[in-house]
């Protein structure tokens, strides 16, 4: 009997990925390039350390050893960091000011967290809406905080912030490769052995009875061989009881064929 395919649920990671590996790589070296981007805030104020460095480091630096030791296993554990590093996607965007792009920025972050979170607890069995967001955000990156930068050739971008925004850069990147890495768990069929039919407690099994070879008399239940013979002779012997009658008939005849005789002579 077999039992029926249980859904698969949730998502992992092969240690051999390219896509993983190549997240893994993309996030070293965004951290470097954040540690060389924020070396003036070392000696500065303690919140600008925590939200530019000590979040976005500490989240890529978690992502890496989750995906690594636990990609196959429990891959939901790169949740916290997903969720940390939206955290200062948000908090980031507020030194542009207020307008359209914070409300866009919050928006995409909140969507790719969710989605995320959706997708490897099973909630979301596909993993191209996230594969689709993280490739949004990059591009808004890419088109609305990049490329103006860069372009601005009047101002021209400083070590630092070109540093800062490489390392946002990379870290949306390899967030969007690691979604592309993710690999449904496949449904496993259990089989259950068949189920014996029970006796029946109300019919009681009969002992089988072996056949007699050919020219030997058969063995009755609970009797031994002597025992049937010895039936079987008693059967066979004539009944002295049945024979009186016919024992007296003889001496009647007898004796009358005697008394004829003697009337003869």
């Amino acid at each position: 009997m077999e039992k029926k395919a249980k859904k698969a649920r949730g998502f992992y990671v092969e240690k051999g990925s390219f896509f993983a590996h190549a997240a893994v790589t993309i996030l070293v070296l965004s951290i470097v390039a954040r540690l060389l981007g924020t070396l003036n805030l070392w000696s500065g104020d303690l919140t600008q350390l925590l939200v530019h460095v000590a979040l976005p480091v500490g989240s890529a630096l978690l992502f890496i050893l989750f995906i690594l030791l636990l990609g196959r296993v429990a891959l939901w554990t790169t949740i916290l960091p997903i969720l940390g590093g939206a955290a200062f996607f948000i908090l980031s965007i507020f030194d542009s000011g207020f307008g359209w792009p914070l409300f866009i920025c919050i928006a995409l972050a909140f969507l790719a967290a969710f989605l995320y979170t959706a997708t490897l607890t099973g909630m979301i069995r596909s993993k191209w809406l996230i594969v689709f967001v993280f490739a949004l955000i990059f591009a808004y990156q890419i088109v609305f905080r990049a490329m103006p930068v860069f372009r601005d050739t009047q101002n021209p971008v400083s070590f630092v912030d070109g540093m800062l925004l490489l390392s946002s850069l990379g870290m949306v990147f390899a967030m969007f490769c690691a979604s592309l890495a993710l690999r449904r768990r496949k449904k496993v069929k259990t089989e259950q052995p068949a189920e014996t039919a029970s006796p029946d407690p109300a019919k009681p099994e009969e002992p089988a009875v072996a056949e007699a070879p050919s020219g030997e008399p058969e063995k009755e239940s609970g009797m031994s061989v002597d025992e049937i013979l010895s039936a079987e002779a008693e059967r066979r012997a004539p009944d002295p009881a049945s024979d009186a009658p016919a024992a007296e008939t003889a001496a009647e005849e007898i004796a009358s064929a005697a008394i004829e005789e003697s009337s003869r002579e």
